[in-house]
């Protein structure tokens, strides 16, 4: 639904103190918009988010809030072929829960085809660990390999050459958002709406402001690829909707969220007390965030992209400023992606990129006590579906 830009009058600026900005810290004002001519008045004294503007987000966020349906994305194909092949899978880093979960399912999902020699592959994160996964499936004479949760192929490209040459079969999942086109190094990928996920955010964060002008903080761990495109869609949001609103970022890898995260977040804080929203590329994140904005009592709150189960389960606690957090449901992205590779490695035609991932859902501290075990709040439609393409299955 394409909206109405406000009117708007300035950008600002952050300061940004010294601790800051030697871990990363960069600021990023938001350019004002040249539309003066729409009916964007502001609703109230103070606002700069229009009325109607924002019950149109509202709309959007309530549609975000659905239970996804199932669709199927591909033909049906015989997975007959895969019975005594095997795969590895591999998750970007075994210290986020949601993805090292989804790894281990795809392994037990190829072990019910047949490929019952699969192998899940342990490791902290980096490319240097991701090396010697790769070579562990080169040199294991593995049929393929499962990239879980958007693990660069640009970083392991002679492991990628290495792979096709021995025959292995490669596929990325989750690898990047469906607006961005397939990469050339692997078999196949799929991807995630990681994009509209922060949109969505901005949203909630916005009507949660009622309009109010407020100053944001985005963090950033842009070795994984999703995140680029993310902070650049929380800035254009805040752009094209409130111009008069702040956005500033920081990155910081994976593996420095525990040394790094919550002083980063709490420097900002201080920098700024106009901070009313912070955003987190992934909610791995969550816990150090969180710790940050309750020790700073600010009113703060923090939007995510993930859906992972702890933090859902922080946000049935009402005392903990998490305001939204928007993402797909691992196991049902652990089908999606156990489907692309079965299909790649059975000498069948990967899905389109654009056209290969698991719906997302938003949850809020309302929906989330609905996230629990076995759907998670997705529902479990999606295990017949997938298991109905798979032709010449043994009996589940």
């Amino acid at each position: 639904m394409a909206l109405r830009a406000p009117r708007t009058t300035r950008a600002r600026r952050l300061a940004i103190p010294a601790a800051a900005v030697a871990i990363g810290l960069v600021t990023a004002g938001c350019a004002p918009s040249s539309d003066d001519s729409g009916s964007g008045a502001a609703a109230e004294a103070g606002t700069v988010v229009s009325a109607e503007t924002l019950d149109e987000l509202r709309a959007e966020l309530e549609e975000a809030q659905a239970v996804p349906e199932f669709e199927a994305q591909g033909p049906a194909f015989s997975v007959a072929s895969l019975a005594g092949k095997k795969i590895l899978s591999m998750p970007v880093s075994s210290q986020l829960k949601g993805c090292d979960d989804m790894a281990r399912q795809v392994v037990d999902i190829a072990k019910s085809v047949g490929m019952t020699d699969s192998t899940y592959f342990q490791n902290d994160g980096g490319p240097a660990a991701w090396v010697q996964g790769m070579n562990q499936a080169i040199n294991g004479g593995y049929d393929g390999v499962a990239l879980v949760c958007g693990i660069d192929p640009a970083s392991l490209a002679p492991q990628m050459a290495a792979a096709e040459a021995a025959g292995i079969k490669v596929v990325d999942m989750h690898l990047a958002d469906l607006s961005e086109p397939a990469s050339d190094l692997i078999a196949g990928q799929t991807n995630g709406q990681f994009n509209r996920a922060m949109a969505m955010g901005v949203a909630s964060a916005l009507v949660e402001a009622n309009g109010n002008p407020i100053d944001a903080l985005m963090i950033t761990s842009n070795e994984n690829p999703p995140s680029i495109g993310m902070e650049k869609t929380v800035k254009d949001e805040f752009a094209r909707l409130c111009g008069e609103c702040g956005v500033e970022t920081v990155n910081v890898p994976i593996p420095d969220y525990a040394t790094k995260l919550s002083s980063t977040v709490s420097s900002a804080l201080v920098a700024n007390p106009d901070i009313k929203a912070v955003f987190m590329a992934y909610d791995a994140q969550a816990t150090f965030v969180v710790s940050a904005l309750k020790a700073a009592r600010t009113d703060a709150k923090a939007y995510a992209f993930g859906a992972d189960e702890p933090v859902l389960q922080m946000m049935a606690d009402p005392s903990t400023p998490i305001g939204s957090d928007m993402g797909p449901s691992f196991p049902w992205m652990a089908y999606s992606g156990a489907d692309q590779l079965f299909r790649v490695i059975a000498g069948e035609p990967a899905i389109p990129a654009d056209e290969a991932f698991a719906p997302y859902r938003m949850f809020t501290p309302e929906n989330a006590p609905q996230a629990t075990p076995p759907d998670y709040g997705f529902g479990d439609s999606y295990v017949q579906g997938y298991r109905d393409l798979w032709l010449d299955a043994p009996a589940s």
